[in-house]
């Protein structure tokens, strides 16, 4: 038995390409919420990534001193140092 080979248009540009193509976006996984009620419990903090550049022995100190968890132990330091200061949070 034969087959016929499928013949593909040629494609015109890049333009054609992007036109022809759909973008979706992609749900977090914290943001569906769990039906059922299995899994893991998820934070209901809202929370955002902030980058510093800080000095080597900082670092050395918080390695040292963060019990395994440097985004915790920069929280603690912060929300102490706002209390400190009377600064609303």
């Amino acid at each position: 038995m034969k087959t016929r080979k499928k013949i593909t248009p040629e494609v015109a540009g890049l333009d054609d390409v992007i036109a022809g193509g759909t973008a979706t976006r992609l749900e977090n996984s914290s943001e569906a919420e769990n039906k059922d009620g299995r899994g893991r419990p998820k934070s209901t903090v809202k929370k955002k990534t902030c980058v510093f550049r800080l000095p080597l022995d900082l670092i050395e100190v918080i390695d040292a001193n963060c019990r395994g968890n440097k985004s915790v132990f920069a929280e603690e330091v912060f929300r102490e140092y706002f209390q400190r200061n009377n600064i609303d949070t």
